[in-house]
């Protein structure tokens, strides 16, 4: 372990970090998305990362995605971990840990707390580190083509069979739902390629909740959506004369399965229901391309989802095709309650997935 060394990113290290990602990930990220998520991050003034250097060569990589919230009406910046990498060559040799402990005192103060997603293969690795679960993160899927998800999924051949057959019963249940949804007869709605940061900023003002969530300004719209991972889509649909709420669309297309998400809908509480069905029925009719739409757990009613065919990925059988993640906190301070606000409890939180650092 002596030959292994945990330092702070340096400003050289970009290409070096790239390409363990590449090694590691099994995908190429361009330095527009290492901007984008860490170096342009506005709410850090520098790139939050550990490291862990043998010989000179980074073998691993943890950072950390800055992401501005409000705590009860207080505004902190809290850190994300994500894109954690150790080399294969190099696993088994207690990086994870000691670049992890190295961030916890380099951060321990400066910042409120750690939150992030682990799956089941990690979280058990965050618990050890004195991260606590606040609650399984819940998504709602609507699976336009079962077969392009079972594609994406190739070592699960009993799941192709049944994306094959499922594929024409999914065609017509999701036309029944649609033709018999609640969808307003008048709609006016617009779309917007880049999120109009000042309007969207006062919708969100128009209802915040005290609830732990990201704080929405127009610093936060005109940053947070250039992740060139997705491409995104503001509908903002409007009643007489101002606007009642809007969603943001992500899509990413690979080559086996067109995702698009609803990243984030504002206003965060009570949303009129019928200006979000008008909104669904405009994402769905827009976006013919998209083979498997996804809603995040907070945000939109049951009743809509139910309207639309949404359904929640924690039952059969979306339990078998989703992987489920849970979310879970660390404190960087001596306490875990924060403004009056115990973060451990998932009643303190609102989320969508514009929290999430790869939406």
């Amino acid at each position: 372990m002596n030959e292994y060394k945990i330092r702070q990113y340096r400003s050289g290290d970009k290409e070096a970090f790239l390409s363990l990602y590449s090694a590691v990930m099994g995908d190429e990220k361009q330095e527009n998305w290492f901007a984008w998520k860490y170096k342009e991050n506005p709410y850090i003034d520098h790139v939050a990362m550990m490291v862990g250097v043998f010989e000179e060569t980074i073998v691993g990589a943890r950072p950390f995605f800055a992401l501005p919230v409000s705590v009860n009406g207080e505004h902190e910046v809290a850190l994300q971990p994500g894109d954690t990498m150790v080399h294969p060559d190099h696993r088994r040799q207690g990086l994870f840990t000691r670049m992890t402990e190295q961030a916890i005192e380099r951060y321990a103060g400066d910042h409120p707390f750690f939150f992030n997603f682990p799956n089941h293969r990690s979280r058990s690795g965050y618990l050890k580190l004195d991260w606590e679960p606040v609650s399984e993160r819940l998504s709602y899927y609507r699976v336009e083509n079962p077969e392009s998800l079972g594609k994406s999924r190739a070592d699960q051949r009993a799941v192709q069979l049944l994306s094959k057959i499922s594929s024409p019963i999914a065609q017509g249940y999701y036309h029944f739902r649609d033709s018999t949804a609640s969808v307003p007869s008048q709609t006016n709605i617009r779309t917007e390629s880049e999120p109009p940061a000042k309007e969207l900023a006062t919708l969100y003002r128009s209802s915040t909740p005290d609830k732990i969530h990201v704080l929405r300004d127009e610093q936060f719209y005109q940053w947070r959506f250039n992740n060139p991972d997705w491409e995104y889509t503001t509908y903002i649909i409007y009643g007489e004369t101002n606007p009642e709420a809007a969603i943001i669309t992500g899509t990413s297309d690979n080559s086996d399965c067109v995702t698009t998400k609803f990243t984030d809908i504002i206003p965060l509480e009570n949303p009129s229901n019928d200006a979000l069905r008008g909104l669904f029925s405009r994402v769905l009719t827009d976006h013919t391309e998209t083979d498997l739409f996804v809603a995040p757990p907070q945000g939109i009613p049951d009743s809509v989802l139910r309207e639309f065919g949404f359904h929640a990925d924690t039952v059969p059988p979306l339990s078998f095709l989703t992987t489920q993640t849970t979310h879970v906190v660390r404190a960087l301070t001596n306490s875990w309650t924060q403004n009056g606000l115990d973060i451990t409890d998932p009643d303190n939180w609102h989320m969508t997935f514009v929290e999430e650092d790869t939406s």
